[in-house]
């Protein structure tokens, strides 16, 4: 397990509870890596690594960020699966045991998730967060992992367990100012090692104010799409331009990524009661105008629920298969 620790005074002793009462046979080692913690943390972690040796804990005098860290902290890891966590989380009974087993079952796999449900500081969840949750749940398979690989991470990355040797054979925790976790899965997944889910609820994520993925300009939504277009481009669009399904703000924010990563985009689509107009100068046609077939692979990058019904309608009434033909981009 590796888990990074800063100022979690609140939350850490029930995060190294719920991970120093897991099961797995063989046993396993817990990496505490406490990267500039000026609360109790420190203390924290001192007295239960003596009360348990599984727990190897690292105090660093500097705080690198968090994804050179992370990057350390793989290279440390002593067993083949490294499983993931943040220290305000915890572990559900059987997680490691269920990810383990995924992994032990399937070499081709090279990063099992799991189930899991938000939990706050008392104060409601926010509507996206709610529907991230009941998204990333429901994907559940590896093919649905695969369909929703562009739409946003699939596995939550608290939730993992990676292989290691797989990990580290795609370079592992980049720190390219993008979002480290999704930038690794999405390596993982252009090398060709599965992605899978341990079905079942195995992991409480914890959302509050001082997380840091709310702060860090890494998580802001142009480096997501940033990164999004560059594996479309090489993942997706070989040797085809693409189409992009979509005129409003995001789609246009697809757009621009796509052609500032040097991938070819034909036109974009727009729904009949839209006006049809450019997108940094790439014509856009009305669905009805459209012509059969595409020259490429469909990105439908629209942000209004209301309309992916119609979309996935439009494009089933041309043959055309989500996850082979055409793929969700938000």
């Amino acid at each position: 397990m590796l888990l990074p620790v800063r100022d979690a005074e609140p939350w850490l002793a029930a995060c190294l509870d719920s991970v120093l009462s897991q099961e797995l046979p063989g046993g396993f080692e817990v990496l505490a890596l406490d990267h500039g913690s000026r609360d109790g943390s420190a203390e924290i972690l001192k007295r239960a690594s003596r009360a348990d040796g599984r727990l190897r804990v690292l105090r660093l005098a500097q705080a690198p960020s968090l994804p050179a860290l992370l990057q350390e902290g793989l290279k440390l890891c002593r067993a083949p699966y490294v499983a993931r966590m943040d220290a305000d989380d915890r572990c559900l009974p059987g997680r490691l045991q269920a990810q383990a087993g995924l992994l032990d079952g399937a070499p081709s796999l090279g990063l099992a998730g799991c189930g899991f449900r938000m939990i706050t500081e008392g104060g409601p969840l926010s509507p996206g967060y709610l529907a991230y949750a009941a998204w990333a749940n429901g994907a559940a398979s590896p093919q649905d992992i695969q369909r929703e690989l562009f739409v946003e991470c699939p596995l939550p990355h608290p939730t993992w367990m990676l292989r290691r040797q797989a990990a580290l054979e795609v370079g592992g925790y980049l720190d390219d100012g993008l979002p480290e976790d999704y930038h690794l899965l999405l390596r993982l997944a252009q090398a060709g090692w599965g992605l899978a889910k341990a079905p079942g609820i195995f992991f409480e994520w914890r959302d509050h104010a001082g997380r840091h993925s709310r702060r860090h300009p890494r998580y802001r939504r142009q480096a997501f799409f940033k990164l999004k277009a560059r594996f479309i481009k090489s993942m997706l669009c070989t040797g085809k331009p693409c189409v992009v399904y979509g005129a409003g703000e995001r789609a246009r924010l697809l757009l621009r990524c796509l052609l500032e990563q040097g991938a070819a985009v034909a036109f974009g689509i727009c729904l009949d009661s839209m006006p049809a107009t450019r997108m940094h100068g790439v014509p856009v046609l009305k669905a009805s105008q459209v012509p059969k077939p595409l020259p490429g692979p469909m990105l439908a990058c629209v942000g209004d629920a209301s309309a992916k019904p119609e979309i996935r309608a439009w494009a089933a009434g041309r043959g055309m298969l989500e996850g082979t033909d055409w793929w969700r981009v938000s």
